[in-house]
């Protein structure tokens, strides 16, 4: 049994986080264990963001925004502890996997920082952007953070103990990009569910298993409300990615529960129809359930709704496991109380094939899909908001193994507009879509780049567009309204794969790294880059063409006015040399508050080292 310390103690633990959450936006715990649980809210119109660390423990806290990788290294870093009444409280900065140096200005503000029932929960602000060389940017798209802890306070101010196995590590998060409120489902809502049934898991490193399902029958119009994944536990890291297809209607019944690898010859041809066009929901490793925003939702039960779907797992089991059978798949909520207008999704990008190609041994390769004028103008004609067009409320971004960054730009009567979304930090183990703060308008005549950024500078061959892993994609599933014939907007640029091969691939061997020549490798990189066409693919549902513009070439877009982003920082200071002592600010949790000496804590790098 239970004793009454023990049952208050729960108690007030409890009570602790529920009033953090209900302070704050945002929540998301940093490891498994939840030993460590991060809060934030966002301020767009002073550009700051507020954390909350909460940490089980009385000892030291560190928190920390990393350079992209989830590393120490160029990490911004703060550490806390509470001793004898006094709160510590640094912002620091790492330039390797040495001593972190204190910041030259101290750009983190310390809020409170307290022991509350066994936790130490430590509050604080800094801006989006500091103009601070000696900070990291905290921008739109994927961030990293790290943490580390220790279950004792440091023994002196100069000495900072290491941490445990296991109290460290790091997280990717949208700080910037996560639904801030979330609607409210209708009280009538239900729910069913897409999965797979038990499916064996390839013993291979990349696989794709399709699943045929017809869309349970509603006898009015419904609204799909949210999208929640439905993952096997256990199989978290091994479910990377799954998308859910329209198919014909009249896709064989006896067809229906088909399994089987996805692509393959093997798969019906009224399957290999479904796939790859007309995608209903995405869901990617990392991410959450997804809302639709309160005017709109995903139509089912109508004329022309979806009868029957196919849902695409792609399997990621690098260890090649046997005997793994999964039932992870898609929980869909839908409500017959109708918003104002139907959603769609459209896939905009590069299309996936061979004539993508990207050398060995580059630092920041450079590809290009697109979304031309042509294929939207006729696409969207069937829009329903007054203006034409549709509005974006969401993105999901999706490359491969090798990808770094990707954004989606916007182009308008050859002036760039701002770009729709960016992810400067991308992670293919953190994939989710990025909610809008505010709507966007693609009108007809508009024209949309998807850029990606991949480094290869581990391979020792070219990687190719493909299905695999280690191939790769360069593709963003827009969320929009009002729902149009268009579901997929992309491009090929294989003329100047073919002129680049003439030129360049007479006597070589491509799967060689001596091929690979700076010359080889500026000589395609003009080639795509300095093509003026590009091969469009524009599909409305079940691969249907969008005629005069689907399977043409058609001009590239011109950009005379590109977009020039706001200067935050007109005159950021530069690095100073780091000084002989630091200041470490100490708040007397009695009232009193001083300003103390600290020496260098030269043992602060085994907090953090290898993270």
């Amino acid at each position: 049994m239970l004793s009454l310390h023990t049952i208050l103690l729960c108690s007030l633990t409890l009570q602790i986080s529920a009033d953090l959450l209900s302070e704050h936006s945002f929540f998301a715990p940093l490891d498994e264990d939840q030993n460590v649980k991060l809060y934030w809210n966002v301020s767009i119109e002073s550009k700051e963001i507020f954390f909350t660390v909460e940490a089980n423990t009385t000892g030291w806290i560190g928190f920390g925004i990393s350079s992209g990788q989830g590393k120490m290294k160029g990490a911004d870093i703060v550490i806390g502890w509470v001793k004898d009444g006094k709160s510590y409280f640094q912002d620091r900065h790492s330039n390797g996997y040495s001593v972190p140096e204190l910041d030259i200005q101290q750009n983190y503000k310390l809020i409170s920082l307290e022991e509350r029932n066994g936790k130490t929960v430590m509050s604080f602000k800094r801006m989006f952007d500091t103009c601070d060389p000696q900070d990291n940017k905290i921008e739109a798209g994927t961030t990293k953070v790290i943490y580390a802890y220790h279950m004792d306070d440091p023994t002196s101010e100069e000495e900072i103990a290491p941490h445990k196995i296991g109290h460290k590590g790091s997280r990717s998060l949208l700080l910037l990009n996560s639904l801030e409120t979330i609607p409210t489902l209708p009280p009538d809502t239900e729910t069913f569910d897409i999965r797979h049934n038990e499916t064996a898991v390839p013993t291979v490193r990349t696989s794709y298993i399709c699943r045929a399902f017809e869309i349970p029958k509603v006898n009015e119009t419904h609204h799909i409300v949210m999208v929640e994944p439905v993952i096997q536990a256990g199989h978290e890291g091994i479910v990377h990615h799954m998308l859910l297809y329209e198919c014909s209607d009249h896709y064989p019944t006896h067809l229906l529960n088909y399994t089987g690898a996805c692509y393959s010859s093997n798969m019906p041809p009224p399957g290999r129809e479904c796939v790859g066009v007309s995608t209903i929901a995405a869901w990617a490793i990392g991410g959450k359930e997804f809302y639709y925003p309160e005017n709109a939702g995903f139509p089912i039960g109508k004329a022309d709704s979806p009868k029957v779907v196919m849902l695409e797992i792609h399997y990621d089991n690098p260890e090649k496991k046997e005997g793994l059978n999964d039932s992870s798949g898609l929980r869909f909520y839908h409500t017959k109380q109708l918003r104002q207008y139907d959603a769609g999704v459209l896939m905009v990008g590069e299309g996936v094939s061979r004539y993508m190609i990207i050398p060995p041994k580059q630092n920041a390769w450079q590809s290009d899909g697109f979304c031309l004028k042509e294929c939207l103008k006729e696409g969207m004609k069937d829009s329903k908001l007054p203006k034409g067009g549709i509005n974006v409320f969401a993105v999901l971004m999706h490359t491969h193994l090798a990808g770094r960054k990707t954004w989606v730009r916007h182009v308008r009567d050859d002036v760039e507009l701002r770009e729709i979304a960016r992810d400067d930090h991308y992670d293919f183990n953190f994939q989710e879509y990025h909610s809008l703060r505010k709507e966007v308008h693609i009108a007809s005549g508009d024209s949309l780049i998807n850029v990606c950024i991949y480094n290869t500078e581990d391979r020792q061959t070219k990687t190719v567009g493909g299905l695999s892993t280690t191939d790769e994609m360069c593709l963003s599933f827009l969320m929009y309204y009002p729902k149009v014939n268009l579901t997929k907007c992309v491009s090929v640029d294989y003329s100047a794969y073919q002129s680049w091969e003439t030129a360049y691939n007479k006597d070589g061997d491509q799967a060689q790294l001596s091929f690979w020549t700076n010359a080889v490798n500026n000589g395609l990189r003009d080639a795509y880059q300095g093509s003026k066409k590009a091969f469009a693919i524009c599909q409305a549902r079940a691969h249907l063409p969008i005629q005069g513009v689907d399977r043409e070439q058609h001009s590239k877009p011109i950009i005379n006015s590109p977009y020039k982003p706001e200067v935050v920082c007109p005159s950021a200071r530069p690095p100073s040399t780091r000084p002989t002592t630091s200041k470490n600010v100490a708040i007397d949790n009695r009232g009193a508050t001083s300003y103390l000496l600290l020496l260098s804590t030269y043992i602060y790098l085994a907090a953090f080292a290898e993270l």
